[in-house]
């Protein structure tokens, strides 16, 4: 088994199938970030903490996610240089490691969950195998495998290993904090929002109070199994229908405010929009005027390739630093071509191939 391995998965490469939830499913959760941990990193009680996890029940950020993942994992990744005129022409042959990892993970997961990285914690790591000078696998180690580490030569450890080595790993910086830092407060406040949605759906009526008329007409132990009998009605589906005795009056307080929640949704959705510099009719909130300032817009299709520059730039430059001499761009054609191409648009009138890598 080879060091590269090793660093990325923890274990014999060979001992895992492709559908092995291990190097496929990056997202599953490890002890060192549990909520505990995420609370000391983070802020906010322990019951409240914000995680990838909870961050991805938020309607909104996970259509982010969807948004901002589809539209870039699929580009075509190139090497070349830049002309006198500044435009950037593509290499003829092309290095081995820009399509295939060398692993079981396919270069649309790398690219995919390098970007979910960068969006939730502001930042990823690569893992790299050389022949000499050459690179010949390049792929994504799982945020829960790596940390930040004083005592390494890096800064950086995986599985608990120091990386003494800076040739062995790429450390890529996103754009800002992370959605856990800088949205902690929006996807909390949507987490409470849906909370109180349900349980105001489950008892429509803000607060009533059963209020006793006649003096010592009901006892104690009487007046809390009246408190326990509505209760329960009120969330069963003949809950509009109660009983009361004479020595009872059923009073109601506060009103219903039919599209409280849809507003409050729908903010949510635009601060959302903003954490992700995405158009906020990419979000799917409703384009109803009377309750919002947002419709969706013709031109929100060429708005949202502009907005996607801001999570592309980092990533394209950072694996511009593996090769000197030379630039790593991302085949951009695809985001305007109507339909895409499944692998990239073909519109280029010059032809690539791929580099043999050594053994």
């Amino acid at each position: 088994m080879s060091w590269f391995s090793k660093l990325l998965f923890g274990a014999p490469a060979t001992a895992h199938n492709v559908l092995s939830p291990l190097p496929v499913l990056p997202y599953a959760p490890a002890p060192e970030l549990q909520a505990l941990v995420y609370k000391d990193i983070y802020g906010g009680a322990a019951d409240d903490a914000v995680t990838r996890e909870v961050a991805m029940t938020v309607s909104p950020v996970k259509k982010a996610r969807a948004v901002i993942i589809g539209r870039l994992s699929d580009l075509p990744i190139e090497q070349g240089t830049t002309n006198a005129a500044g435009e950037f022409v593509a290499d003829t042959t092309q290095p081995g490691w820009l399509t295939d990892t060398g692993t079981v993970q396919t270069v649309w997961h790398r690219t995919a969950w390098t970007l979910d990285d960068l969006m939730f914690t502001g930042w990823a790591l690569w893992a790299l195998d050389r022949t000499g000078d050459t690179i010949t696998s390049a792929a994504r180690v799982p945020r829960t495998r790596w940390t930040f580490a004083d005592e390494s030569p890096t800064g950086i450890a995986v599985n608990g290993t120091p990386v003494t080595d800076p040739d062995a790993v790429l450390l890529i910086c996103g754009p800002d904090e992370g959605l856990l830092v800088t949205a902690r407060d929006a996807i909390r406040g949507w987490r409470h929002m849906e909370k109180a949605w349900v349980g105001r759906a489950r008892n429509p009526i803000p607060l009533i109070v059963l209020h006793e008329v006649q003096d010592n007409g009901v006892t104690e132990s009487e007046a809390k199994a009246y408190v326990s009998a509505w209760s329960a009605a009120r969330t069963s589906e003949n809950g509009a229908v109660g009983f009361l005795p004479a020595s009872l009056a059923l009073e109601v307080h506060g009103d219903v405010e039919a599209d409280l929640f849809d507003k409050g949704r729908n903010a949510a959705r635009i601060d959302i929009a903003n954490q992700t510099n995405l158009p906020v009719s990419y979000l799917d909130g409703s384009t109803a005027t009377s309750s919002l300032t947002y419709v969706t817009q013709e031109g929100s299709r060429n708005q949202v390739i502009d907005d996607l520059e801001y999570w592309l730039a980092p990533f394209e430059h950072a694996l511009t630093t593996l090769t000197p001499g030379k630039k790593i761009r991302v085949n951009r054609s695809n985001l305007t071509a109507v339909p895409n191409d499944t692998f990239g648009p073909t519109t280029r009138t010059d032809t690539t191939t791929t580099q043999e890598v050594p053994a």
